[in-house]
């Protein structure tokens, strides 16, 4: 059974409470956080990975849809609000559904229908889109796609993107990335390093090679490595 990362945003907890048990009868569905402050749940969506939010709209500071708007991330939202005049909004913003308080079951079910449907019918055309994210220059903002990332190497609070020729500075930790890229085939091999596992052509035991990148691997991180490449072994 496939697994989805949700949120709940709701300046109300009473409201979180409902989507939350709500969501506990859906096991393959894992709820990461509740956040009561929309603000704080736009950090958090900026940088996990999140596959489903729930968020209501009329909230302090930042309002569900100029949460969606903001958010660079490729979580779908469904809207949940007591008004019902921001239905046409919301819909023009392509989330999954729109949902008045107070929630029955059997709306929320439909709801949860629509976004397993959804997710089966774009799974295939997915498989060859690469994900993107931008990284801070300066003033400037660039785009760096996954599929381009060929290591990436920790130095401090900042680490180094290597794209073939080219390399960006992101101000993450390399912690923060692990989390961020695993979902898209990235693991940890060294204190200093993630490397992309489809891109690997050589493992000696001790080395790496990507191109022709030579990335140390750390004795602590050797047994899952060998285990992912047994598990690709002829």
């Amino acid at each position: 059974m496939k697994s989805y990362t949700t949120i709940i945003i709701d300046d109300e907890q009473l409201a979180i409470d409902v989507i939350k048990n709500y969501l506990a009868r859906y096991p393959q569905f894992k709820l990461l956080a509740c956040f009561t402050n929309p603000e704080e749940a736009f950090a958090y969506l900026n940088s996990h990975k999140v596959d489903l939010a729930f968020t209501d709209i009329a909230m302090p500071n930042i309002s569900g849809t100029e949460l969606v708007k903001l958010t660079t991330s490729n979580t779908k939202f469904v809207m949940v609000t007591s008004y019902s005049d921001y239905a046409i909004e919301s819909f023009e913003l392509d989330v999954i559904d729109y949902l008045l308080k107070p929630v029955p079951f059997d709306r929320f079910a439909k709801t949860i229908d629509r976004f397993l449907s959804l997710d089966l019918e774009t799974t295939e055309t997915n498989k060859t889109t690469s994900p993107s994210f931008f990284i801070k220059e300066g003033d400037e903002y660039v785009k760096v796609w996954v599929k381009d990332i060929d290591y990436i190497e920790g130095m401090k609070d900042y680490a180094k993107i290597y794209c073939g020729k080219n390399y960006y500075l992101a101000l993450k930790t390399l912690k923060s990335l692990e989390e961020t890229l695993a979902p898209y085939g990235f693991m940890r091999v060294h204190k200093s390093h993630i490397v992309p596992l489809e891109k690997i052509t050589q493992f000696n035991g001790r080395v790496i090679l990507i191109n022709t990148n030579q990335i140390p691997v750390g004795s602590s991180y050797r047994e899952a490595l060998k285990i992912y490449l047994e598990n690709k072994r002829l």
